[in-house]
């Protein structure tokens, strides 16, 4: 399917604020995600124990850990020997309760919508796929504030030129192919951190849109302007560098997740380059049509029963079949009208009243 054969959104349902057109999509998930952090701020729980609030923030020594929790004995000592006195001080609640006051709160959505990959392949949480997409840093503002205006920016004129429906299927790959780069690299380095926010999709959707309008320019910090290719540029490059170190030993944290940053903007780069279709795919998915015929003829599918219908009679119970017509309109032909009996022309009468009534139904 060619880009000019896709379903386009030809404006009928975008809403205009202010004299700003709002596409449906990007309102409805802008929205979502301003709930969601709502809930985060105000959905919260106190922290446990400093050993909990230093496997969110530490990497490091969440690792340490879970391998100690695992029954890995060489971890366990070398988790005592370099955190021994946090794991003592949880021992002391009068201890807990002197440093409580300064410890931040934990959030339960946030607890549970984030991506914490062994959560995902070990416990079967898929929905953390796509919710970790939903949450950003209840601590600051800017992680949203700068999530959601460059989706606003750019989100709307995709939307437009794809449709409500092809750009919301483009906006949850986008989360999922963030997710599985995420996780990707995880498994390689095993630190098992958990990651928030909406800049894996936000970042396809740059990506896609510098592919249409590569030479477009964006104003950085409202003042210097770049063209879209250059900034998007800078951006791979940004992002690759970190990850590069990581898979070449360095587990140095910069507590941005670069490898979903690169997950979607990959995304976003094949989704254009190849000329993809996502509504067409979902399309063929639920249409048997195109199922392979084994598939088709499975038994677990539900099959018509077969009735016979029963031969159409008048009142008197004289046969109204297809037969009786044919020998009485052969009569006809050969004998003339006049040849035929009382009998025979009430049944012409009944099947002509019966034709007359299925064509009115």
């Amino acid at each position: 399917m060619g880009f000019r054969d896709r379903d386009y959104s030809r404006g009928d349902d975008n809403e205009s604020h202010w004299g700003v057109t709002v596409t449906p999509a990007v309102k409805y998930i802008l929205i979502a995600n301003v709930v969601v952090f709502l809930l985060q701020i105000f959905v919260v729980r106190e922290v446990q124990s400093a050993t909990e609030l230093l496997r969110r923030f530490n990497p490091e020594f969440n690792k340490l850990y879970e391998e100690a929790e695992a029954g890995n004995a060489e971890a366990a000592q070398e988790l005592k020997k370099q955190y021994g006195d946090i794991l003592e001080s949880d021992k002391d609640k009068s201890k807990l309760r002197g440093f409580a006051s300064f410890m931040p709160r934990v959030s339960i959505v946030t607890e549970w919508f984030e991506l914490v990959p062994s959560k995902v392949y070990r416990q079967g949480q898929v929905w953390r796929l796509f919710t970790h997409a939903f949450c950003h840093s209840r601590e600051s503002l800017w992680h949203i504030l700068f999530n959601m205006l460059a989706f606003f920016w750019f989100g709307r004129t995709l939307e437009s030129m794809f449709g409500t429906r092809e750009f919301t299927y483009f906006y949850f790959a986008g989360i999922l192919a963030a997710a599985f780069a995420y996780i990707a690299l995880d498994l390689y380095t095993g630190e098992n951190a958990p990651a928030i926010g909406a800049s894996g999709a936000v970042m396809a959707v740059l990506m896609l849109y510098t592919w249409h309008f590569p030479r477009s320019e964006m104003l950085v910090f409202w003042v210097l302007p770049i063209e879209m290719r250059f900034l998007m540029a800078f951006y791979v490059l940004w992002d690759l560098h970190p990850v590069l170190l990581t898979l070449s030993g360095d587990r140095g944290s910069s507590g941005i997740a670069h490898a979903a940053h690169l997950g979607g903007l990959a995304f976003g780069f094949f989704y254009g380059k190849c000329n993809w279709n996502i509504s067409s795919l979902v399309g063929d998915v639920f249409d048997r049509r195109s199922w392979p015929l084994w598939l088709r003829r499975s038994p677990l599918r539900s099959r018509p029963r077969l009735r016979i219908a029963p031969e159409p009679r008048d009142d008197e119970g004289t046969s109204l079949d297809a037969d009786n017509i044919d020998a009485i309109l052969q009569k006809i032909f050969v004998s003339g009208r006049a040849s035929l009996t009382d009998a025979e022309i009430e049944i012409l009468r009944k099947a002509s009243e019966r034709l007359k009534k299925q064509r009115r139904d």
